[in-house]
């Protein structure tokens, strides 16, 4: 176990999104269910490239939300060590109307659907509250930092899920939800310090946010994962977004 000076536990979490997947089909449409979809070559690419990155790196427990794309992103990168990989529902995806693109009308509404995380009842997308959604991931991330029998876990989850817990982790709550960027396949580095005795958390360091292996210094990305759908929309559909 690694102490604190202050002889806290210290134990690492390391927090991955999922690598990259198609929500929408070849012509422009959101598929009919996002929760289960796979990943795209590239997203296997990224997932090797993260093994790779993570190779030296110890690990002695790995849960995923249970969604193929987290289930084959943990494979990918923890699929040669001798590792149960758990599920943990908690950790699923923010859930959003399915037939809200049907009435859609504005390309912007789903580029920027994180905007407004904080507002009172503020939803994503008709479906789960914000709030709600918050409540479910932070309550998941509690129980494994009360469990004391694993010193560096990896957790395989989602965009919206990594946003709501670093906002957590940070005191900045849903405020910082559409700031904490999120590319597919990336790690955040957070060490967790609890009491020697009672076990409580009563500290929180961030190592590193959004990390990829296939990109470290953010050369080739410039939109947000949410702009990124919305662009393959405009570009299959032939539709433009508005200004």
């Amino acid at each position: 176990m690694r102490k604190a000076f202050d002889g806290s536990h210290r134990r690492r979490i390391h927090l991955f999104r999922h690598g990259d997947v198609s929500y929408v089909d070849d012509k422009g449409n959101r598929v009919a269910d996002s929760r289960t979809v796979p990943l795209t070559d590239w997203g296997r690419e990224q997932a090797a490239d993260m093994r790779t990155f993570m190779k030296d790196i110890p690990v002695d427990r790995v849960i995923c939300s249970g969604l193929p794309r987290t289930v084959e992103t943990a494979d990918g990168v923890f699929g040669n060590r001798d590792l149960k990989i758990e599920i943990a529902p908690a950790f699923e995806e923010i859930k959003s109307d399915p037939n809200r693109y049907k009435a859609l009308t504005d390309l912007a509404d789903v580029a920027y659907a994180f905007s407004n995380a904080h507002e009172p009842g503020a939803t994503y997308g008709n479906g789960e509250k914000f709030s709600d959604f918050e409540t479910r991931v932070v309550e998941g991330l509690e129980k494994l930092i009360a469990d004391p029998n694993w010193k560096s876990l990896a957790l395989i989850a989602h965009g919206g899920v990594n946003r709501a817990l670093l906002g957590w982790l940070t005191g900045a709550s849903l405020k910082a939800f559409a700031t904490f960027e999120q590319n597919t396949a990336c790690v955040n580095i957070i060490d967790i310090d609890t009491h020697p005795d009672t076990g409580d958390h009563h500290r929180t360091l961030l190592r590193g946010v959004n990390i990829t292996a296939y990109d470290p210094a953010k050369r080739d990305v410039h939109l947000t994962a949410l702009e990124m759908i919305a662009e393959r929309i405009s570009k299959k559909a032939g539709t433009k977004p508005r200004p």
